[in-house]
């Protein structure tokens, strides 16, 4: 089951080309640079814009070819970075626009959306009353109400402090394996990205440059080294040893520890997603006993690539059947005597881990 998008759309500096099909499970990121097309091309699937001879189609039904089905009738919830809410209605009847859009059954329920975004306490305030964050958040439950088939987001949290993008986050995720929600964003937040998608498209100057598997892309270029972050995909371990503070996981046969969430309880067999950045990773040839660092795990080097600074490297190595990244110096490297095919030994503070929590697949 798929989005299948093409469309030609010349624009003012660059045609919007695209011919790709994306999943409809999970959590797809758009990234890319600013001005690269990637609002147009949300535009152009949920039906805000339409462009002739553009092809589209949501799990095999038709939204565009011959006919042109509006948004209204794609059951899209759009939420863009400026929220268009109603200014001459409060928030409660903001909301009530999207629940009384809802056709059939109702997945997601008016106390839960509201308690989700915290809205309680703002139900009879205007948008001229609220903040940039707080009108996001009223746009983003007001989507949520009108029940999705299709939830399509371009930097809805943007106007949130860290704290609060943060938690929104992490709700995607909920709502995507709890609801069955299939989810595309837009967010110039790499990390947050990171985090909870599952699919990520790569844009640049109108065009789908690389798309795929989060885990792969960001293995590949730019991403690689603008980012320098890894993501692994582990399983909390069912056998703990009385550790009541932290959680021991398991990732290619070997431990794992790191701090407990406090909000989070674990079933065992979940599986936790792990970011970690290149920066937070070391290496050394041999496993070291007397050391703070109580994650080490056996590693192959793949391939070294240049980094940021022209006296840095980003080393590419194969923990099991996955991909981990470690920043370190040209000198180590050759102290190290590393190249291609060598067995190292990666440590991980476990204070630098930061966790998601997935359901077990």
């Amino acid at each position: 089951m798929s989005l299948k998008v093409k469309c030609h759309l010349p624009l003012q500096h660059f045609a919007l080309d695209v011919a790709v099909s994306i999943p409809t499970q999970g959590i797809t990121a758009i990234v890319g640079p600013s001005g690269s097309g990637k609002t147009t091309f949300l535009e152009v699937f949920s039906g805000v814009r339409q462009v002739a001879n553009a092809e589209v189609s949501f799990n095999q039904t038709l939204w565009q070819q011959r006919e042109f089905l509006p948004l209204n009738q794609r059951r899209v919830g759009l939420v863009l970075q400026h929220p268009s809410l109603f200014p001459h209605l409060n928030v409660a009847d903001n909301l009530r626009y999207g629940w009384q859009r809802a056709r059939g059954r109702k997945e997601l329920g008016w106390d839960e959306v509201i308690a989700a975004c915290d809205l309680n306490a703002l139900l009879q305030q205007f948008p001229a009353q609220l903040s940039g964050g707080q009108q996001q958040r009223v746009a983003f439950a007001r989507a949520l109400l009108a029940q999705p088939q299709l939830l399509v987001l371009d930097e809805p949290f943007s106007a949130l402090d860290d704290d609060a993008r943060q938690y929104f986050v992490s709700y995607l995720r909920q709502l995507s394996e709890q609801h069955q929600l299939p989810i595309i964003w837009v967010s110039h937040q790499l990390s947050d990205v990171a985090q909870v998608s599952d699919t990520l498209v790569q844009f640049s100057q109108g065009k789908v440059v690389s798309h795929g598997p989060i885990v792969s892309e960001l293995q590949r270029e730019p991403l690689r080294s603008k980012l320098a972050l890894s993501v692994l995909d582990t399983h909390y371990d069912a056998t703990q040893q009385g550790q009541e503070e932290c959680w021991r996981l398991e990732l290619a046969g070997q431990d794992l520890v790191l701090p407990k969430p406090q909000w989070q309880q674990q079933q065992p067999g979940a599986s936790v997603r792990l970011r970690v950045f290149a920066r937070d990773v070391s290496l050394t040839r041999e496993f070291v006993t007397e050391s703070s660092v109580q994650n080490q795990l056996a590693a192959e080097v793949v391939d070294s690539f240049t980094a940021r600074h022209p006296a840095e490297l980003v080393v590419q190595l194969r923990v099991g059947e996955q991909y981990l990244l470690a920043l370190i110096t040209k000198a180590s490297w050759q102290r190290l005597d590393l190249r291609p095919g060598t067995r190292v030994v990666a440590h991980l503070k476990a204070a630098a881990l930061h966790e998601t929590l997935r359901e077990a697949l």
